[in-house]
């Protein structure tokens, strides 16, 4: 989901652009391809090892017993609790780099350039995985997790003709320049991230393990009876998402991506979604895109508006929603061309 331009192998026009004019020392790379709020979700989301593996287990209540009121030498029925259990998985994302050997020799510095090359294949998985936390859907295959769109993808809120958890409320708007914004308290008990319970990932920094192969003999792409050797790097991420608790995530769909239309961001339904939710404010945060961030900052210049208020957060100016914080992620994450939800 990173790359605009689609080509896996570094051709002698990247060498030439990444050297200085005397063709040798590495010149400095500016990153334009970074997604908007990829680094503050990570700060955002808890990891836990997964219960069984691969998979995690949840065991949660589905219903609550009920009592019975008796007089003397009436009965009392025997109860149970029931419980559900689900399993969310764990999901394997990886990249590859293969940089032919003379391509860093030639270099003064080539440790320096292999070094900017990690960078850049690091972000791309951090980016994968927010996007696919969002947006995968399991009936793509076992490969995918199951996003907040995909778990969130009917109308139903108190008030509506369904009103089963968890909630989905309707903004009004209609059509396909839609928008969506996402409630998510994260901790233990709610909404987390998982890794595998073994030694994948010990020792890796935001779950992500870099592995310097050393030079590895590589098949021409044109011939597949010609070789090369390249310095290869392999990049794996074991990432998966679990709700525990339907009552703490929501989402507010169908929102018009333009700021003058009559669907535009409507706050008052995110009210709604708040107190009809079970959400510890603390560790909430409000998920939108930069259309609905728009929106919200052309509210929020009305000096009446007391809602939306700027708090400064681990020293970061922040914009809060009644005290939650606001993270606003890259319109190629959360999309500005949804289909109407119903």
């Amino acid at each position: 989901m990173t790359e605009y331009n689609i080509n896996c192998q570094w051709t002698m026009l990247e060498r030439a652009k990444l050297a200085d004019p005397d063709g040798k020392r590495v010149g400095k790379v500016i990153d334009v391809m970074d997604k908007r709020g990829v680094p503050d979700f990570f700060r955002d989301v808890p990891y836990f090892p997964a219960s069984h593996g691969l998979r995690h287990r949840v065991k949660r209540t589905s219903n609550r017993p009920s009592s019975t009121r008796r007089n003397f030498y009436q009965g009392v029925s025997s109860t149970i609790q029931v419980t559900q259990v689900i399993y969310e998985p764990v999901i394997l994302f990886e990249q590859r780099s293969e940089i032919d050997e003379d391509e860093l020799d030639t270099l003064e510095n080539g440790k320096l350039a292999r070094r900017q090359q990690d960078q850049g294949h690091i972000k791309g998985l951090q980016e994968d995985y927010v996007y696919a936390i969002f947006n995968d859907a399991r009936t793509s295959g076992s490969e995918y997790i199951n996003g907040f769109a995909n778990r969130l993808d009917t109308l139903s809120y108190p008030g509506h003709s369904t009103e089963t958890l968890p909630f989905v409320w309707n903004n009004g708007g209609s059509g396909s320049a839609l928008c969506s914004a996402y409630i998510v308290e994260w901790s233990p008990e709610a909404c987390h991230g998982v890794y595998p319970s073994g030694t994948a990932v010990r020792g890796s920094e935001l779950g992500i393990i870099v592995r310097n192969k050393g030079k590895e003999k590589c098949t021409d792409t044109d011939d597949s009876t010609a070789f090369y050797y390249a310095y290869v790097t392999q990049f794996k991420m074991w990432a998966g998402l679990v709700c525990n608790d339907a009552r703490k995530v929501a989402r507010i769909a169908n929102i018009d991506s333009s700021r003058t239309s009559s669907t535009s961001f409507d706050e008052d339904i995110l009210i709604e979604a708040l107190n009809h939710g079970h959400f510890n404010r603390a560790a909430t945060r409000i998920y939108i895109n930069p259309y609905i961030k728009t929106q919200v900052d052309i509210r929020a210049k009305d000096k009446s508006n007391v809602d939306w208020t700027v708090q400064n957060v681990f020293g970061k100016p922040i914009m809060t929603f009644q005290g939650i914080p606001l993270r606003v992620l890259d319109e190629t994450i959360l999309t500005a061309t949804e289909s109407a939800v119903s």
